[in-house]
């Protein structure tokens, strides 16, 4: 249970309402974290858009999209996002032996250990560190396509800190 109140949608804004709308027919229901954000309708409005234009169709392919996101959730250590990606990513077509490929960032393909490289070295400490990683990026991905991962590794970092603060757990 978070740590401050989870609004029900009764008790929302009708902006909110409306992002619980849509959860509620895809998923059934709206998760705990559109609960607690619903306090900033705007801002769970606005969240929500960004992160539909972020994972969907774009220069990067989901599955791609769905390992940064594991990646820096494991990272992070938040429980409600480490589950979350990991289903995403079965639903995609990780098996076990790839999701652990994934967490220790080892036997990849080249193109992808240096994404991961990237989102850890971003994480870490939110600066590009390593800045070989980053040239290395610009030789196999054009600039929208690097536009693309950072913004994923922004989103994810961001969702992550937010559950991980209201202590946000998996359902």
């Amino acid at each position: 249970m978070a740590i401050i109140s989870s609004l029900e949608k009764d008790q929302a804004d009708e902006i909110a309402q409306a992002v619980y709308e849509s959860f509620e027919e895809k998923t059934g229901k709206a998760p705990e974290w559109v609960k607690v954000m619903a306090h900033r309708p705007e801002i769970l409005k606005e969240f929500t858009e960004l992160f539909k234009t972020i994972m969907g169709e774009g220069k990067i392919e989901p599955y791609l999209k769905w390992k940064i996101a594991y990646t820096i959730s494991n990272m992070l250590k938040c429980p409600f996002c480490v589950d979350v990606t990991m289903k995403m990513l079965k639903k995609l077509g990780a098996d076990e032996e790839m999701i652990a490929r994934i967490k220790q960032r080892e036997d990849l393909p080249d193109g992808e250990q240096n994404i991961l490289e990237l989102v850890k070295d971003i994480t870490d400490d939110a600066n590009l560190d390593n800045p070989e990683i980053f040239a290395k990026l610009k030789e196999e991905l054009d600039e929208a396509q690097i536009v693309e991962i950072v913004s994923v590794i922004g989103l994810f970092n961001y969702i992550n800190r937010f559950n991980n603060t209201f202590c946000i757990l998996p359902e």
